[in-house]
């Protein structure tokens, strides 16, 4: 429930304190944050809502008195057309396809492109309706019934710039591991990438950097064996089941013109930005999936809109098991020049990742998570700073490089924007140096 138009200067000016007015001081800002959290509960309004209202209205305060979409800003608009289809789902759901549909006007322009994977736990829950209105609103796209790894690469060659939609993805081979379509939707999400095939004795590259969105039904028995390589490439959005959703969403519907008009017009003069903040905890992989959609956002006012977004996606879609396989590939990215670390070690240093959930992680659990990947502990000698080797329990790095193939860890560069920087302690004490 959307609170009265008269309410959103209001509500606007508390977030603004609550996010740092400069002028503001420690009582004013927490005072600020416990109103907006008054209005959150008087309203059942989300994190992503409120942070919509504040931009909103910081965008033109002219605006305010009648609450509609500025013709001139590519995101109200999309995000007009994409609730007007009486789709049921979260809001932030809706900020999420309306920053994914922009960026694929302007994708080539980054060096990834995330996939949107848009799933449901049956059928029935609206999958297809959404799918349709990101084909009706998405640049030069194409929207595809489970398509044969062949239609895929041809149609790329022939249009690099198509943007693929594809359903009922779960009758494909994504569950196999030398699935050609899976390695098409692997490779694509990086520019670059190409698939290789001889055709008249020729060898011929076609591309597959394309903006890519999945639809599939992941039922309980294939739940737990997603592909993680495409799990770590996507921006995963569950579909809930409701019966007041509606599909009256015509291939060729014309009220999806004018929509795309708008869009193209605001991307012919998009330039990404040298610097794209993004919010904590939103590292790795992640970070690569969400920079585009921010970038988006904070060109057309709505950055901490779909910062909430994101935030909020990744809480809905947290797996510790995925978080484990990231952190433990950053310990030891962090420890490069380490061929095995001590368990004591490890635990230490996942324990150190701020806002990181292991922190009560014991030798028990790290045991049954390494045992879960096929890893068993090993005696890992070290040489120490007075030259006398010594061994403890431990892990090298070469029984861990198959699973981070296999997660596609092992063509990322140690770059500060990808890995968790963690804080070096001094041998023998806890003191950070």
């Amino acid at each position: 429930m959307w609170p009265p138009d008269a309410l959103w200067p209001r509500i606007a000016a508390v977030w603004r304190h609550a996010h740092g007015t400069p002028s503001a001081n420690a009582g004013e800002r927490a005072n600020a944050v416990a109103a907006l959290e008054q209005y959150r509960r008087d309203f059942d309004l989300s994190e992503t809502q409120v942070a919509y209202i504040a931009e909103y209205d910081a965008l033109d305060p002219s605006s305010r008195v009648v609450k509609r979409e500025r013709a001139d800003n590519a995101f109200e608009v999309v995000l007009g057309a994409l609730g007007e289809m009486k789709l049921v789902m979260p809001f932030y759901h809706f900020v999420v396809d309306a920053a994914w549909i922009l960026h694929s006007y302007v994708f080539d322009q980054f060096l990834h492109t995330p996939r949107l994977l848009i799933w449901s736990r049956g059928s029935g829950y609206g999958k297809t309706a959404r799918l349709s209105c990101i084909d009706a609103l998405a640049s030069n796209s194409k929207y595809m019934l489970a398509p044969s790894p062949p239609v895929l690469y041809h149609q790329l060659r022939a249009n690099p710039q198509t943007t693929l939609v594809l359903d009922d993805m779960e009758h494909g081979e994504l569950w196999n591991r030398q699935s050609l379509l899976r390695q098409i939707i692997d490779a694509g999400h990086r520019q670059g990438a190409s698939i290789p095939r001889v055709i008249n004795h020729e060898v011929v590259f076609f591309p597959t950097y394309a903006p890519l969105a999945l639809g599939l039904i992941v039922d309980r028995d294939r739940q737990h064996k997603f592909p993680p390589q495409i799990l770590t490439r996507s921006i995963v959005l569950e579909m809930r089941k409701s019966a007041a959703g509606e599909d009256e969403i015509f291939p060729h519907d014309p009220r999806f013109a004018p929509v795309r008009a708008v869009a193209s017009r605001w991307a012919a003069n998009f330039q990404r930005p040298q610097i794209i903040s993004l919010p904590e905890g939103i590292v790795a992989r992640c970070a690569t999936n969400w920079r585009p959609l921010i970038a988006i956002g904070d060109a057309l006012g709505y950055g901490a809109t779909v910062r909430a977004a994101a935030i909020a996606v990744e809480a809905a879609n947290f797996d510790p098991e995925l978080r484990f396989d990231e952190d433990l590939y950053a310990v030891f990215e962090q420890q490069w020049q380490e061929s095995g670390l001590w368990i004591d070690e490890i635990i230490q240093a996942l324990g150190d990742i701020e806002d990181g959930p292991w922190g009560s992680l014991t030798k028990d659990a790290f045991y049954d998570m390494l045992y879960r990947r096929g890893i068993e502990k090993r005696t890992v000698w070290k040489v120490s700073a007075d030259g006398r080797r010594r061994s403890n329990k431990g892990v090298y790095r070469k029984q861990l490089e198959p699973l981070w193939r296999e997660l596609g860890y092992e063509t990322q560069q140690a770059q500060s924007s990808k890995i968790i920087r963690l804080p070096r302690h001094k041998p023998g004490t806890g003191e950070a140096q």
